[in-house]
């Protein structure tokens, strides 16, 4: 049951919309899970606040006749709540980056009716870093990917994602073909799908 609740969070690595005949997915990165749980355990202890009050205040509540209100209140406390649990969700949920064998494209949603798509061909990119700050990000794997292309444009950044040098060799052995010609020999995942495991 509850599988079945979190399915629509799983990403389809076989397509996407735009994408060109023959193009193969190699990757799709979100943010780590990390930063969701945060916002998500932030909003859960804040949904503890009514029954603090409740409990605290029962009997000035009850003897003032503000029962209802209260309920009232609450009912509006946890309606907040859950559509910020909602708009964390979606915003990480359309947040992703989808790394193919000829191009990266990232698709930012800055809102829910404010989205930003770019797209990087592989042959542009001229350097790619990355860059982990902080005992969590260290300890949990995961960083930002900076990606450099030519001086005339702008470098694109991936924030917070899940093992940021593997990314990085991945998009570096991409750019390697791209300019050689030569096929990068990537790997693909032990059950047969066509993008990495990271």
């Amino acid at each position: 049951m509850i599988k079945s609740l979190f399915s629509i969070f799983q990403e389809s690595a076989n397509s996407f919309e735009g994408q060109k005949e023959g193009e193969k997915v190699l990757l799709l990165l979100r943010q780590h899970l990390f930063n969701v749980s945060v916002r998500v355990g932030f909003f859960t202890v804040a949904g503890l606040v009514p029954v603090v009050a409740g409990s605290m205040f029962l009997s000035y509540i009850s003897a003032y006749g503000w029962l209802d209100f209260f309920l009232f209140v609450s009912s509006i406390w946890y309606l907040g709540l859950w559509l910020a649990i909602f708009h964390v969700l979606t915003i990480y949920t359309l947040n992703i980056v989808i790394i193919t064998d000829s191009r990266i494209i990232d698709s930012d949603q800055r809102g829910l009716f404010n989205q930003k798509i770019s797209e990087l061909h592989s042959h542009r990119i001229q350097d790619v870093s990355t860059h982990t700050n902080g005992f969590v990000e260290t300890m949990l794997r995961f960083g930002d990917v900076t990606v450099q292309t030519a001086a005339s444009e702008k470098h694109f950044v991936f924030h917070q994602i899940p093992r940021p040098d593997k990314v990085k060799d991945i998009i570096m052995q991409i750019t390697a073909s791209s300019h050689t010609g030569v096929k990068a020999n990537l790997q693909t995942k032990q059950d047969g799908e066509n993008h990495w495991d990271i």
